[in-house]
């Protein structure tokens, strides 16, 4: 028979706590972060507007996936897509210079080479922005469900920055590179 007595349940909260820094993690961290940002440069160039922004929003999608599972934080696509959202729409700036390099595409023969070139730059900036918020914040043992976009809003755009410095630096370097390697000679059958 049923009671309608009370029933006591003790309900204790699991605390989250920060993660410690771990040099191979932070390694790693940083590899995927600064891979996903040339990728997104690579991807900016696509000269089709708003398909670079397509495939630059997956990449960052992903980076933030790679560095929940490295943190060990549960990932959930739907609330990533709206914390870069607010991140980057948080960044005025950033963001109407992405639409304008984009839409730039459309322009024939310079509009491409200049909006491609925009569009590289910022794309890279960006995705070196949002895997370094993210990756603070969860080295602070926080969750992608707790990150607050207004609350990292200077903190994307100091990153934004210095994302745009990184990606100009080490695409010098690889053309650099690239120039001063002499071309591989093919043997030729006598």
């Amino acid at each position: 028979m049923p009671t309608n007595q009370p029933i006591d349940i003790e309900v204790s909260a699991v605390e989250v706590a920060p993660q410690p820094i771990d040099e191979l993690r932070r390694a790693k961290v940083e590899s995927a972060i600064n891979y996903s940002m040339l990728l997104s440069g690579g991807v900016g160039i696509v000269p089709i507007p708003l398909v670079d922004f397509v495939g630059v929003t997956a990449i960052q999608l992903a980076l933030v996936k790679q560095l929940s599972s490295l943190y060990g934080v549960e990932y959930t696509s739907s609330a990533t897509k709206r914390t870069i959202s607010a991140l980057i729409g948080g960044a005025i700036p950033a963001f109407g210079s992405n639409t304008l390099a984009s839409w730039f595409k459309l322009i024939p023969g310079v509009g491409s080479v200049l909006g491609g070139s925009a569009m590289m730059l910022l794309s890279g900036a960006s995705t070196y922005a949002v895997g370094h918020v993210f990756a603070q914040h969860f080295e602070k043992g926080g969750t992608i469900l707790d990150i607050e976009a207004s609350d990292v809003k200077t903190q994307f755009s100091q990153y934004y920055e210095t994302g745009k410095s990184k990606f100009s630096n080490k695409k010098a370097t690889a053309e650099t590179v690239e120039a001063s390697t002499p071309p591989v000679e093919t043997a030729h059958a006598a």
